[in-house]
């Protein structure tokens, strides 16, 4: 009897909204983006019920946290962090034996981009990554896999290399195949 393909959720905000899902196709794996542009975490807290549940995934790819930080409520690494990590173990209490991945955060280009502001225009990279500290950490306190996807898109400048987005935030297809492979390689999608 052939084994039952794996059920694999990307959710997040639109960093997943926007991957392209063809990067995946060799993937033996029923492969569902829960992606949504412009979502904070606790809106994808609220999606979950029809989003995630329902497709009971052997393993879910969490990514979030980017429009927390944009936003001028921004609560602080620590806070951020926490917000990602009670999300992961709301999912865990409904989906027991559903394996969880939580990415880092992406690094942002936070400089002008022509005559245009970047998104993350007033922004640190050094701020992201105390985020990613707490999210590590926390991950690991909490029996998450991490996924460091962070220090693959930093440039030597300690931005998102330029030629990696349009817009300061947003990745374009050179740096998707940067994570796609992170996330082949890393194990999420194990044979």
């Amino acid at each position: 009897m052939k084994d039952k393909k794996k059920t694999i959720v990307m959710f997040g905000d639109s960093l997943t909204d926007y991957f392209p899902m063809d990067k995946l196709q060799d993937i033996d794996a029923d492969i569902i983006n829960s992606g949504v542009a412009g979502d904070t975490i606790a809106e994808m807290g609220a999606r979950l019920s029809y989003d995630v549940y329902p497709y009971h995934p052997d393993i879910i790819i969490m990514q979030g946290g980017a429009n927390d930080f944009l936003m001028s409520l921004y609560p602080g690494a620590k806070p951020l962090a926490e917000r990602l990590i009670r999300l992961a173990l709301r999912i865990r209490k409904q989906l027991p034996d559903t394996k969880i991945y939580i990415e880092s955060m992406y690094p942002a280009y936070t400089k002008r981009i022509g005559l245009m502001p970047s998104w993350a225009e007033g922004k640190s990279n050094e701020e992201i990554q105390k985020i990613n500290t707490w999210i590590k950490k926390l991950c690991k306190e909490n029996d998450f896999n991490y996924i460091d996807v962070f220090s693959h898109l930093i440039g030597a400048d300690g931005q998102l290399s330029r030629e990696y987005t349009v817009d300061g935030i947003h990745l374009q297809d050179s740096a998707y195949e940067i994570v796609a492979e992170i996330l082949i390689c890393g194990g999420v999608y194990g044979k």
